[in-house]
Protein backbone atom coordinates (compact mmCIF):
# COMPACT_ATOMS: atom_id res chain seq x y z
CA UNK A 1 0.00 0.00 0.00
CA UNK A 2 2.77 2.43 0.97
CA UNK A 3 4.66 1.52 -2.19
CA UNK A 4 1.57 2.31 -4.29
CA UNK A 5 1.20 5.67 -2.59
CA UNK A 6 4.87 6.44 -3.21
CA UNK A 7 4.56 5.38 -6.85
CA UNK A 8 1.46 7.49 -7.28
CA UNK A 9 3.22 10.49 -5.76
CA UNK A 10 6.19 10.01 -8.03
CA UNK A 11 3.89 9.79 -11.07
CA UNK A 12 2.04 12.95 -10.09
CA UNK A 13 5.30 14.80 -9.53
CA UNK A 14 6.70 13.50 -12.82
CA UNK A 15 3.56 14.53 -14.68
CA UNK A 16 3.59 17.98 -13.07
CA UNK A 17 7.24 18.55 -13.99
CA UNK A 18 6.63 17.21 -17.49
CA UNK A 19 3.60 19.45 -17.97
CA UNK A 20 5.60 22.45 -16.85
CA UNK A 21 8.29 21.55 -19.34
CA UNK A 22 5.76 21.04 -22.11
CA UNK A 23 4.04 24.31 -21.24
CA UNK A 24 7.41 26.10 -21.20
CA UNK A 25 8.34 24.61 -24.58
CA UNK A 26 4.96 25.56 -26.08
CA UNK A 27 5.21 29.13 -24.77
CA UNK A 28 8.77 29.41 -26.00
CA UNK A 29 7.77 28.24 -29.46
CA UNK A 30 4.79 30.61 -29.46
CA UNK A 31 6.91 33.58 -28.42
CA UNK A 32 9.58 32.69 -30.96
CA UNK A 33 6.96 32.38 -33.70
CA UNK A 34 5.38 35.69 -32.72
CA UNK A 35 8.75 37.46 -32.69
CA UNK A 36 9.66 35.95 -36.04
CA UNK A 37 6.30 36.96 -37.47
CA UNK A 38 6.64 40.47 -36.05
CA UNK A 39 10.13 40.80 -37.54
CA UNK A 40 8.77 39.75 -40.91
CA UNK A 41 5.79 42.13 -40.74
CA UNK A 42 7.44 45.21 -39.19
CA UNK A 43 10.63 46.72 -40.56
CA UNK A 44 12.38 50.02 -39.97
CA UNK A 45 14.14 52.01 -42.64
CA UNK A 46 16.04 55.15 -43.53
CA UNK A 47 15.88 57.41 -46.58
CA UNK A 48 17.90 60.39 -47.75
CA UNK A 49 17.86 62.48 -50.90
CA UNK A 50 16.80 65.75 -52.46
CA UNK A 51 13.56 67.63 -53.01
CA UNK A 52 12.73 69.93 -55.92
CA UNK A 53 9.79 72.23 -55.31
CA UNK A 54 7.65 75.11 -56.44
CA UNK A 55 4.75 77.03 -54.92
CA UNK A 56 1.46 77.46 -56.73
CA UNK A 57 0.33 81.07 -56.62
CA UNK A 58 3.69 82.82 -56.15
CA UNK A 59 3.75 83.94 -59.83
CA UNK A 60 6.87 81.84 -60.54
CA UNK A 61 6.89 78.48 -62.29
CA UNK A 62 9.24 75.51 -62.36
CA UNK A 63 10.64 73.11 -59.75
CA UNK A 64 13.73 75.28 -59.24
CA UNK A 65 14.04 75.17 -55.44
CA UNK A 66 16.32 72.31 -54.33
CA UNK A 67 16.49 71.05 -50.77
CA UNK A 68 17.06 68.11 -48.43
CA UNK A 69 14.58 65.26 -47.99
CA UNK A 70 15.22 62.44 -45.54
CA UNK A 71 14.28 60.63 -42.35
CA UNK A 72 13.07 57.31 -40.94
CA UNK A 73 10.21 54.92 -41.67
CA UNK A 74 8.25 52.00 -40.24
CA UNK A 75 7.02 49.45 -42.79
CA UNK A 76 4.10 47.11 -42.01
CA UNK A 77 3.53 44.18 -44.34
CA UNK A 78 -0.04 42.84 -44.68
CA UNK A 79 0.69 40.19 -47.33
CA UNK A 80 2.97 39.68 -50.34
CA UNK A 81 1.34 42.55 -52.23
CA UNK A 82 -0.06 45.08 -49.76
CA UNK A 83 1.68 47.05 -47.01
CA UNK A 84 1.69 50.41 -45.25
CA UNK A 85 4.49 52.78 -44.37
CA UNK A 86 4.65 55.56 -41.79
CA UNK A 87 7.49 58.04 -42.13
CA UNK A 88 8.94 60.98 -40.24
CA UNK A 89 10.89 63.27 -42.54
CA UNK A 90 12.69 66.57 -42.62
CA UNK A 91 11.77 68.19 -45.94
CA UNK A 92 12.88 71.52 -47.38
CA UNK A 93 10.28 73.08 -49.66
CA UNK A 94 9.63 76.48 -51.23
CA UNK A 95 10.28 78.37 -54.42
CA UNK A 96 13.20 79.98 -56.25
CA UNK A 97 13.54 82.34 -59.18
CA UNK A 98 16.75 83.69 -60.66
CA UNK A 99 16.29 86.25 -63.40
CA UNK A 100 17.85 86.03 -66.84
CA UNK A 101 19.96 89.11 -67.58
CA UNK A 102 19.90 88.32 -71.30
CA UNK A 103 16.14 88.84 -71.19
CA UNK A 104 16.36 91.95 -69.05
CA UNK A 105 15.18 90.13 -65.92
CA UNK A 106 17.41 90.96 -62.94
CA UNK A 107 14.97 89.81 -60.27
CA UNK A 108 15.74 87.27 -57.56
CA UNK A 109 13.36 85.47 -55.22
CA UNK A 110 13.75 82.65 -52.70
CA UNK A 111 11.15 81.06 -50.42
CA UNK A 112 12.75 78.69 -47.91
CA UNK A 113 10.36 76.42 -45.96
CA UNK A 114 11.55 73.73 -43.52
CA UNK A 115 9.03 71.08 -42.48
CA UNK A 116 8.79 68.03 -40.26
CA UNK A 117 6.51 65.79 -42.30
CA UNK A 118 4.66 62.57 -41.41
CA UNK A 119 3.24 60.72 -44.45
CA UNK A 120 1.09 57.58 -44.13
CA UNK A 121 1.27 55.58 -47.35
CA UNK A 122 -0.55 52.50 -48.62
CA UNK A 123 1.75 50.47 -50.85
CA UNK A 124 1.28 47.81 -53.52
CA UNK A 125 4.25 45.69 -54.62
CA UNK A 126 4.72 44.13 -58.04
CA UNK A 127 8.09 42.39 -58.35
CA UNK A 128 10.77 45.05 -57.78
CA UNK A 129 8.34 47.97 -58.00
CA UNK A 130 6.24 49.30 -55.12
CA UNK A 131 3.53 51.88 -55.83
CA UNK A 132 2.41 54.14 -52.99
CA UNK A 133 -0.18 56.79 -52.19
CA UNK A 134 -1.56 58.43 -49.08
CA UNK A 135 -2.07 61.55 -46.96
CA UNK A 136 0.45 63.44 -44.91
CA UNK A 137 0.75 66.03 -42.17
CA UNK A 138 3.56 68.58 -41.98
CA UNK A 139 4.61 71.07 -39.32
CA UNK A 140 6.47 74.22 -40.37
CA UNK A 141 9.72 74.73 -38.44
CA UNK A 142 10.74 77.91 -40.24
CA UNK A 143 9.71 79.92 -43.26
CA UNK A 144 11.54 82.88 -44.81
CA UNK A 145 11.54 84.85 -48.05
CA UNK A 146 14.37 86.69 -49.77
CA UNK A 147 14.62 89.04 -52.72
CA UNK A 148 17.54 90.77 -54.43
CA UNK A 149 18.02 93.06 -51.42
CA UNK A 150 17.89 90.38 -48.72
CA UNK A 151 15.40 89.06 -46.18
CA UNK A 152 11.82 90.22 -46.71
CA UNK A 153 10.91 91.41 -43.21
CA UNK A 154 7.20 92.08 -43.74
CA UNK A 155 6.44 88.81 -45.52
CA UNK A 156 2.95 87.35 -45.36
CA UNK A 157 3.02 84.75 -42.54
CA UNK A 158 2.85 81.03 -43.34
CA UNK A 159 0.47 78.62 -41.66
CA UNK A 160 2.21 76.34 -39.16
CA UNK A 161 0.61 73.15 -40.44
CA UNK A 162 0.14 71.61 -43.86
CA UNK A 163 -2.11 68.78 -45.04
CA UNK A 164 -0.94 67.08 -48.21
CA UNK A 165 -1.19 63.97 -50.36
CA UNK A 166 1.55 61.95 -52.05
CA UNK A 167 1.99 59.41 -54.81
CA UNK A 168 5.23 57.61 -55.53
CA UNK A 169 7.15 54.65 -56.88
CA UNK A 170 9.85 52.62 -55.15
CA UNK A 171 12.33 50.44 -57.02
CA UNK A 172 14.30 47.71 -55.27
CA UNK A 173 17.87 48.05 -56.50
CA UNK A 174 19.61 45.33 -54.49
CA UNK A 175 18.53 43.47 -51.35
CA UNK A 176 17.79 46.16 -48.72
CA UNK A 177 18.61 49.12 -50.97
CA UNK A 178 16.15 50.99 -53.14
CA UNK A 179 15.29 54.31 -54.76
CA UNK A 180 12.10 56.33 -54.40
CA UNK A 181 10.39 58.95 -56.55
CA UNK A 182 7.49 60.88 -54.97
CA UNK A 183 5.21 63.79 -55.80
CA UNK A 184 3.56 65.65 -52.91
CA UNK A 185 0.93 68.36 -53.22
CA UNK A 186 -0.69 70.55 -50.55
CA UNK A 187 -4.37 69.81 -49.98
CA UNK A 188 -4.81 73.01 -47.97
CA UNK A 189 -3.01 76.33 -48.56
CA UNK A 190 0.27 77.11 -46.82
CA UNK A 191 -0.80 80.78 -46.67
CA UNK A 192 -3.05 83.25 -48.50
CA UNK A 193 -2.20 85.32 -51.57
CA UNK A 194 -0.33 88.63 -51.26
CA UNK A 195 -3.07 90.19 -53.37
CA UNK A 196 -5.73 88.93 -50.95
CA UNK A 197 -7.65 87.48 -53.89
CA UNK A 198 -8.53 84.20 -52.21
CA UNK A 199 -11.61 82.21 -53.16
CA UNK A 200 -13.26 79.12 -51.75
CA UNK A 201 -11.89 76.98 -54.59
CA UNK A 202 -8.44 78.66 -54.61
CA UNK A 203 -7.81 79.90 -51.07
CA UNK A 204 -4.05 80.38 -51.22
CA UNK A 205 -0.56 79.21 -52.10
CA UNK A 206 0.28 75.50 -52.15
CA UNK A 207 3.47 73.45 -52.10
CA UNK A 208 4.34 71.14 -55.00
CA UNK A 209 7.28 68.84 -54.27
CA UNK A 210 9.08 66.17 -56.31
CA UNK A 211 11.56 64.15 -54.26
CA UNK A 212 14.25 61.62 -55.18
CA UNK A 213 15.63 59.54 -52.31
CA UNK A 214 17.76 56.47 -51.67
CA UNK A 215 16.25 54.01 -49.17
CA UNK A 216 17.58 51.32 -46.86
CA UNK A 217 15.44 48.77 -45.00
CA UNK A 218 16.79 47.04 -41.90
CA UNK A 219 16.45 43.28 -41.45
CA UNK A 220 17.01 40.31 -43.73
CA UNK A 221 16.38 40.97 -47.41
CA UNK A 222 13.40 39.25 -48.95
CA UNK A 223 13.98 36.82 -51.75
CA UNK A 224 12.37 37.41 -55.12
Amino acid sequence: MRACIICAGVCILFNFVTMKRILFIVLSIACSTYQSSAQERFKAGLKVGVSTSQVEGDTYGGFDKAGFDGGASIHVKFNNKWSAQLEMLFVQKGSKHVGDANKGDYSYYLMQLNYIEVPLLIQYTQKKFTFEAGPGFAYLISGKEYDGVGLIVNALPFYKTEMNASIGINYKVYKNFGINWRFTNSLLPIRGFYSGASTWYNPGQRNNVISFTATYTFGSAETE
